[in-house]
């Protein structure tokens, strides 16, 4: 048992180097991707489709879900891996946009302004993570966590709005969402009847 949970562990700590880098760039594109995409190549449409999907909340919190039902041995250690993880990410993706960012000259932000901004970001993730994990780990005892990604994904549509769907990258990305609101939902049908 013991074994078990130190080669789970080691699992968590790989798996969230490995995800969590490549959810931090591919957010910080997202936060980069220009107005129009008509002119670009192929290859950066799917690109910025990727990282416009993995740079939503409902993302995020999958994989905190994720972390929580793989990796997580009871409800405790779910919340605290959800947490590392989203923690650990969020921090990439900071440093990386500090990095990559290219702030105009007539707008200052003071210290106290970015400290506070910086905690904001810091104390959502590690909210979200603790509240992904948790349900991920309860997923493996009920299907009704499911019901509070569902929302999510549903509240996702709403806060993109009608302009979400006039450019190419918006319509995917909704799309994408509306492809995993009904598979869920298929899912959960399933599931009551079998256990009828």
């Amino acid at each position: 048992m013991v074994l078990n949970s130190s080669f789970l562990k080691s699992q968590f700590i790989f798996f969230s180097i490995i995800v969590g880098i490549i959810v931090a760039i591919f957010s910080v594109i997202s936060d980069n991707i220009p107005y129009s995409v008509d002119d670009v190549s192929i290859l950066k449409s799917i690109i910025y489709y990727l990282a416009s999907v993995i740079n939503s909340l409902p993302m995020w919190f999958i994989i905190a879900m994720f972390v929580g039902y793989r990796y997580a041995s009871n409800l405790k250690s779910a919340m605290f891996f959800g947490m590392s993880y989203s923690l650990w990410t969020i921090l990439l993706y900071l440093l990386i946009a500090k990095l990559y960012e290219d702030t105009p000259e007539n707008i200052s932000v003071t210290m106290f302004q970015q400290l506070l901004s910086y905690l904001t970001w810091l104390g959502a993730s590690a909210v979200g993570g603790l509240f992904g994990g948790a349900m991920g780990f309860l997923l493996k005892k009920s299907f009704y966590p499911l019901l509070i990604l569902l929302a999510g994904l549903v509240l996702q549509l709403f806060v993109n709005g009608k302009e979400n769907w006039n450019d190419l990258i918006g319509i995917l990305q909704n799309a994408t969402f509306c492809i995993m609101i009904a598979g869920i939902i298929i899912f959960l049908k399933r599931s009551l009847y079998r256990a009828k």
